[in-house]
């Protein structure tokens, strides 16, 4: 049973004919479940992609594989949540303030091939940490740049479809 559930539940006991009140609250509980699942979706994909490249940079594919991927993948959303927002807002002004010129477009594209370089390079460092540790700098080194230039191609790809295709969508969903 879900909230929608309960609340529904509620009202349904509560009153013997339909609530407007009750009706209102389960409208606005549906958009909310609905935009924090599209949210929780698109990091699964787009983190659970990258955390499982980097993975396989680091260890390979091998009896650890599931566990590591799994263990990167929550500790990547951990650190990549919270410094996603610093790396947006900066990276949107850097935008906005060096290419006053271009057209929203152009713009938009450096913006999200910006995030690609910046994001993957934390979240590299996050999964190689993970996967390898800081024991042997060396080692850490070149684990953290092979993994970041194995999923490279897959943001820069990534990031422009992201940006002219979902993006938009996505923003007039969740404003609304």
């Amino acid at each position: 049973m879900n909230m929608v559930d309960i609340i529904n539940y509620i009202c349904i006991i509560s009153a013997s004919k339909p609530n407007p009140l009750c009706q209102i609250l389960v409208s606005a509980m549906s958009k909310t479940l609905k935009k924090i699942l599209l949210v929780a979706a698109m990091v699964t994909l787009v983190g659970g992609t990258f955390t499982g490249i980097m993975t396989y940079s680091n260890i390979g594919f091998g009896d650890a594989f599931a566990r590591q991927w799994a263990l990167s993948f929550v500790q990547a959303v951990c650190v990549i949540f919270p410094t996603s927002v610093v790396v947006m807002w900066v990276m949107h002004k850097v935008v906005e303030t060096l290419f006053v010129r271009l057209s929203s477009l152009h713009k938009n594209l450096i913006f999200g091939f910006g995030m690609a370089l910046s994001m993957e390079a934390i979240m590299a460092l996050s999964t190689t940490y993970r996967n390898i540790g800081l024991g042997d700098l060396q080692q850490f080194s070149q684990a953290f740049l092979a993994s970041y230039f194995m999923v490279l191609p897959v943001a820069l790809v990534f990031s422009p479809i992201v940006t002219l295709l979902l993006k938009p969508k996505m923003e007039a969903f969740l404003a609304s």
